[in-house]
């Protein structure tokens, strides 16, 4: 009895959009269908493919440009002529930018960060959107000239490896949603087609066990051959070796679990410490990309993106909102944990990562990011993101209305601002501000009588962390004063880095993440 048919099964063309349906049991298929045209060889005889070669045959022109501040987006192929937003590295802007149909645009720093394998991987990506989906967009454009509306280029993003759209969902949108899906899990297999990669696999194998009796059969060896063989990455590599049915053959290796356990067995959506958020942004520059421009703050253990759905302050502290808690997915930047033995090749697993070592008695484990699991964030446009930050940067507004009034008015002191955010607080007495700031009480009469304008960083920085107030404020009170924050130097680096990722924290908690840095405590050495 035949076995009945599935969507999983389907290989077709959709005849009103031009659209390929592919189900995953065909991909394969697929990727035999393009090697076919473009590089027959390939389905023969194990090799590196030509990729420059077949961009060549296919007369796409190849161009390197940024598309991304936080390199989540790798590449694009224009199928029509159209605008793409190009971003600048040194202006921090954004600019439209006209392309013609045919051309290949790839992040320069893509390979740097996350090396050949990965370039490779995007550039035939992006061959796969030219050929299968060409003329779903032409069909497209044809019938948009009637609502006049610009079709943008599909962007390929690391966010979106993992991605699955939802079946059944008849839109225009999440039809090109799968169309992406199709190029994410096509490439792999044009660069490793199943016979010839299962082949040389193989061949791999029993050369190790022709060693002799003591040869040591290795997972991470045979997934290092392989990636160098085919200039694939080693991640890429682990999965294909599962899905050419060499599950068994690779699990009876000594060292299978370790390497595989960023596959088999980590724990997603993983909450940090203050500390430990710090200082996992602190090892990459392109997750502190991601929290930059203030998209993400940190609540409840996690960071979240800025937006009144996902995060509310309440006293001044940050809570992740009932509706986040049930969508961690779509809201949270997924940092994940796992188990970590060290192995030969362990760092190039690890190449693009930010990884912190974490150490539970004789467990090591790892806290890692990488934007290839970040498939469910949605993001809001960039004025939903600012307009939250302002509502952190104070707890009234009326009052940040009057204080921007007072620091821009020459004649007013530093100490009148003071004074008046303290008077706003209630912080009436010598006792109340020493209790808040950890400072002596002799400076709050000081500060009342406009005699302490010369105060030095860490008295300000002290008086600015007690209020609770956000980053933006307490540079302009900074701007004010006779100090000057130091950006790039610590201890003023991260004395903003906590402000704007973990806003409202009280002294104490302040101190404590300062403590865990290396960096004196605010308020409680100041004595005089």
């Amino acid at each position: 009895m035949k076995s009945k048919i599935t969507t999983s099964d389907i290989f077709d063309i959709n005849r009103k959009s031009g659209a390929l349906i592919l189900g995953k049991n065909r991909l394969d298929d697929y990727a035999t269908k393009f090697l076919t045209k473009y590089c027959k060889e390939a389905l023969v005889n194990p090799m590196p493919l030509p990729v420059d070669e077949i961009i060549n045959e296919m007369g796409l022109k190849v161009q390197e440009v940024s598309l991304s501040s936080n390199l989540d987006v790798f590449g694009c192929c224009l199928l029509l002529d159209a605008h793409v937003d190009v971003y600048n590295r040194e202006t921090r802007q954004y600019t439209s930018t006209t392309f013609s149909a045919g051309t290949v645009l790839i992040d320069p720093l893509s390979e740097a960060v996350y090396g050949e394998g990965s370039k490779r991987n995007t550039l035939i990506h992006e061959a796969l959107h030219w050929e299968k989906d060409k003329k779903y967009f032409e069909i497209l454009e044809i019938k948009n000239k009637s609502v006049s509306e610009k079709l943008y280029p599909i962007l390929c993003r690391q966010s979106e490896t993992f991605f699955e759209p939802p079946e059944g969902k008849k839109t225009k949108e999440n039809e090109v949603r799968w169309l992406e899906w199709q190029a994410h899990r096509l490439a792999p297999r044009v660069l490793m087609p199943k016979n010839s990669f299962k082949k040389k696999a193989l061949e791999f194998i029993q050369r190790y066990k022709d060693a002799g009796e003591n040869a040591i059969l290795s997972c991470d060896a045979l997934i290092e051959s392989l990636s160098s063989f085919f200039i694939t990455s080693r991640l890429s590599v682990k999965y294909r070796l599962i899905e050419v049915g060499l599950k068994d053959a690779i699990t009876r290796f000594s060292d299978y679990e370790d390497v595989y356990e960023e596959i088999n067995s980590n724990k997603d959506f993983v909450k940090l410490t203050p500390v430990e958020a710090l200082k996992i942004i602190d090892t990459d520059l392109v997750l502190k990309e991601w929290i930059s421009e203030g998209r993400f703050v940190y609540a409840d253990g996690y960071l979240v993106l800025a937006d009144s759905q996902y995060a509310i302050q309440k006293d001044g502290v940050l809570h992740l909102t009932a509706k986040a808690k049930k969508n961690l997915a779509k809201c949270v930047i997924n940092i994940r944990e796992q188990k970590f033995t060290t192995y030969e090749n362990a760092d190039k697993d690890f190449l693009g990562y930010s990884v912190l070592r974490k150490v539970e008695g004789i467990d090591n484990r790892l806290l890692t990011f990488h934007p290839k699991y970040q498939a469910y964030i949605m993001c809001e446009p960039e004025e939903a993101y600012q307009a939250f930050y302002k509502q952190l940067a104070s707890y009234d507004e009326q009052e940040e209305i009057k204080l921007m009034k007072m620091l821009g008015d020459p004649t007013k002191s530093l100490c009148e601002c003071l004074w008046f955010l303290m008077e706003n607080r209630k912080w009436n007495y010598p006792e109340q501000f020493n209790g808040e700031t950890g400072l002596h009480k002799n400076y709050h009469g000081k500060i009342k009588k406009n005699n302490y304008n010369n105060m030095t960083t860490n008295v300000l920085m002290a008086i600015c962390v007690g209020m609770g107030l956000g980053s933006r404020i307490t540079q302009r009170l900074f701007d004010k004063s006779n100090n000057k924050l130091d950006y790039y130097n610590n201890p003023d680096k991260t004395y903003i880095r906590i402000m704007e990722t973990i806003p409202g924290l009280s002294l104490d908690d302040f101190n404590g993440i300062l403590g865990q840095f290396g960096i004196p405590e605010l308020g409680s050495e100041i004595k005089s």
